[in-house]
C-alpha cells in the first residue's frame, strides 16, 4: 500500500483519507484524484482542464467543482502554510518534495498461520506443545527484531529526507526553468522572458535569477 507523508500528516490514497496529528479527513473519491495526482506530479504546474479530467473522468461537471475540491483538501490539511499553490492564470502545483513517498507492505500471513497450527498440535499432545511453543516463541522474537530493523531504517530515511527538504525552499519546474522562494506569488506574465534555468522569488513576489 502506498501512502505519502508530509511531516507528521499522511494521505492514504487507497482509504481516501488524509490524517493529522489532531483529526482524520475523509475525502471524496474526486479530492482523492486530484491531490495524488498533484503530489506525483509535484513541482509542475497542472491545468485546471487536467485536473478536472483526472478526478471526473469521462464525465461533465461545473468548473467550480475543482475549486470546491481543493478548498476541501485545503481544510484537510489543518495548516496555514498553502500546500496546494493557485499559480495565476495557470493552474495549481504541489512544490517539489512536499510529500515523501512510502511504501507499507503488509503483514506477513504465513508466520500468523504456523503459530496458529502449532497451538492446534499443542491442545494434542504435552510434549508437541512445549516444542511448538518454543519455537513460536523464537519466530516471534526474530520476527520482532527483523521488523524493528526494517521499521528503523524507513524512520531514518524519511526523516533524512524530510529535513533536507525543510531547510531547501519550496520549487516547481516551468519551460524548463526551475523556480523557487515564495512561489505562491508567483505570476508566469512576470517571468522574464530571457533568463537563466534558475529564478527566485521573494517575499514581495519579485523575481530575480538565482546565483
Amino acid at each position: 500500500m502506498i501512502i505519502y507523508k508530509h511531516g507528521n500528516d499522511i494521505f492514504e490514497p487507497q482509504k481516501s483519507a488524509f490524517r493529522t496529528t489532531e483529526s482524520t479527513t475523509k475525502l471524496s473519491a474526486s479530492e482523492t484524484k486530484v491531490l495524488q495526482y498533484l503530489i506525483e506530479n509535484n513541482g509542475e504546474i497542472i491545468t485546471r482542464e487536467k485536473l478536472l479530467e483526472i478526478g471526473w473522468p469521462n464525465k461533465v461537471v461545473v468548473p467550480n467543482s475543482l475549486n470546491v475540491a481543493i478548498a476541501n483538501l485545503r481544510k484537510a490539511f489543518k495548516t496555514k502554510i498553502e500546500i496546494i499553490i493557485t499559480i495565476k492564470g495557470a493552474g495549481f502545483t504541489i512544490a517539489k518534495n512536499t510529500f515523501i513517498q512510502h511504501t507499507i507492505q503488509p503483514e506477513p500471513i504465513s508466520l500468523v498461520n504456523e503459530e496458529m497450527d502449532a497451538e492446534k498440535s499443542d491442545k494434542k499432545n504435552i510434549s508437541i506443545h512445549n516444542d511448538g511453543h518454543s519455537i513460536s516463541k523464537s519466530k516471534r522474537q526474530l520476527f520482532q527484531t527483523v521488523s524493528f530493523s526494517i521499521s528503523f531504517v524507513v524512520v531514518f530515511t524519511w526523516v533524512t529526507l524530510w529535513v533536507s527538504s525543510w531547510q531547501s525552499p519550496p520549487c516547481i519546474s516551468f519551460n524548463e526553468q526551475e523556480i523557487c522562494g515564495n512561489i505562491e506569488l508567483l505570476n508566469l506574465e512576470d517571468l522574464p522572458k530571457t533568463a537563466s534555468r534558475s529564478l527566485y522569488i521573494d517575499f514581495k513576489g519579485n523575481i530575480y535569477e538565482a546565483q
